[in-house]
């Protein structure tokens, strides 16, 4: 299934789970990498913002499996 868009990952990106968020975080890459994908990701900068502000907890995370 595919991602649903900026929506998809802006909830997604929130999980706990380690495992989780290594897949979410693949995902992501895949569909910011395809600009046909990510049509909406210049509409939406809100959302796009709490997308980033989710990440960098990543970055700071203790699990450096995430933080790469």
């Amino acid at each position: 299934m595919e991602p649903a868009g900026m929506d998809y990952f802006c909830e997604q990106v929130q999980q706990k789970d380690v495992g989780r968020r290594m897949q979410v975080g693949q995902e992501l890459l895949e569909y910011l990498g395809d600009p046909a994908r990510s049509p909406d990701l210049e509409q939406d900068q809100q959302r796009l913002d709490k997308v980033i502000d989710e990440l960098t907890a990543w970055v700071n995370s203790s699990n450096f499996k995430v933080r790469l």
